[in-house]
């Protein structure tokens, strides 16, 4: 899966100011995260009403994160660009005489959803720093999450 330059671009934002760990002006961030400018504030304007940054006026402003970085879930970060993730869509219709094949479909279909959230519902932006600052490889935490997601599955089919 691809994602939309606004949702990478807003990720890139989220981390670095994880990472510097304090208040960014617009110009640093886009700088260093070669985002452009103009379009960062936009993206930034998202990022707040998501509350996931605050944005501090002024000579000394910039960006902050709203809340610690152990509090940031990748999920979030996705969730604030959800209009750039997917097209609103039509919700299933129940009907009462319904093919099982719908049935089947839908049941399917809110299985995986639901457990593509819970997954990056569980990881953090402080577990891919802590795993990169440890020298961890980034795929050992996702597959971690992945097995942690499983157990969660087949707890929920007992």
């Amino acid at each position: 899966m691809k994602l939309k330059a606004s949702v990478d671009y807003g990720a890139r934002a989220i981390v670095y100011l994880a990472v510097k760990g304090g208040t960014c002006s617009s110009r640093e961030i886009s700088e260093e995260m070669s985002v452009p400018r103009d379009y960062l504030i936009q993206l930034a304007l998202r990022l707040r009403n998501a509350g996931l940054i605050k944005a501090r006026p002024g000579k000394n402003g910039g960006y902050v994160l709203a809340k610690d970085a152990s509090e940031i879930s990748i999920a979030q970060i996705l969730n604030a660009f959800d209009s750039d993730l997917k097209h609103e869509r039509q919700q299933m219709k129940k009907s009462r005489k319904e093919a099982s094949s719908a049935t089947m479909v839908r049941e399917i279909h809110t299985t995986i959803m639901d457990s593509l959230d819970c997954f990056l519902e569980s990881i953090s932006i402080q577990d891919m720093l802590d795993a990169y600052n440890d020298g961890v490889a980034p795929e050992l935490l996702m597959a971690t999450a992945l097995e942690n997601e499983a157990e969660r599955l087949r707890e929920k089919t007992k």
